[in-house]
């Protein structure tokens, strides 16, 4: 919010001392501590200046529709269960519960920390892709790859819209397809 804030040219002494004591609120040195101990810092005029930061900033995110977050476990189900009959190598086979488990990760702190969560999980299951695109190649036209490859694009697609104040956009989805030529 800091960086936000001075890149807007705003006048530093205008929200620093509040935001200062957001901070110190926040602090994990208070988490032992009473609420008495706390409330001190979160005062109304602390208060009435991050409601004014978060009127005058620009909204970097939007929410991902809930239509989106069922059709991600829709096909996070299809994917697992692809993996019952599936003739695969032992170690596409951890892959992909991996993958599953990292999604379902995301969808469990999306709510707190936002979309940019999805994003963080893609980058580890491209890595982990790329490492091990050679047991994937042989196997690449298989029902679970299949879905595997398109749970990766919903879940980027989706990112790529609600992180829409990141420079760069679309750059998950790019990258999948880029891996995709590869394999």
């Amino acid at each position: 919010m800091v960086e936000a804030l001075e890149a807007a040219n705003f006048t530093k002494n205008l929200y620093e001392g509040h935001v200062n004591r957001i901070e110190h609120a926040l602090s994990i040195l208070l988490l032992p501590a009473t609420w008495n101990q706390v409330k001190q810092y979160v005062t109304a005029d602390v208060l009435t200046a991050l409601a004014f930061c978060a009127e005058i900033l620009p909204d970097e995110e939007s929410q991902i529709s809930d239509q989106d977050i069922a059709e991600i476990c829709s096909r996070l189900a299809g994917l697992r269960e692809s993996l019952v009959d599936a003739d695969l190598p032992t170690r596409l086979r951890s892959l992909i519960k991996h993958h599953v488990e990292l999604i379902e990760q995301a969808l469990a702190e999306y709510p707190i920390a936002g979309a940019k969560v999805f994003r963080k999980a893609g980058r580890e299951a491209l890595g982990e892709i790329i490492e091990a695109k050679d047991s994937i190649s042989p196997v690449r036209e298989s029902p679970a790859v299949s879905k595997l490859e398109a749970m990766w694009k919903k879940v980027n697609e989706v990112a790529d819209v609600a992180l829409k104040g990141e420079k760069l956009a679309k750059l998950g989805q790019r990258a999948w397809d880029l891996l995709s030529g590869m394999l």
